[in-house]
């Protein structure tokens, strides 16, 4: 979904309207980064805090996270998967 620009549709309704939606988009931009499947291209946690600490420092571009190539594989062979819940409140 982040190459596709539809970001908004996974931020909760409520961080939308208390939380600046540029910053949680940077954030969550930055975790993409962090969860790269080539871990030589995942930032260092230095780097991580001059991006935290720096709004205006043009973050790169992450590649397809981690994993996602063997979860749209089993997603497509196996559609029933996308109407599972994540997770089920325990009673």
């Amino acid at each position: 979904f982040w190459s596709e620009g539809n970001v908004l549709e996974f931020i909760d309704p409520i961080l939308r309207s208390t939380s600046s939606v540029n910053e949680v988009e940077r954030c969550m931009h930055m975790g993409f980064f962090c969860i790269q499947e080539d871990a030589a291209t995942r930032p260092t946690m230095s780097a991580v805090v001059l991006m935290l600490g720096n709004s205006s420092l043009a973050l790169p571009v992450p590649k397809a996270p981690a994993y996602s190539q063997i979860i749209s594989t089993c997603a497509q062979s196996n559609p029933q998967l996308s109407s599972l819940p994540i997770a089920s409140p325990t009673p």
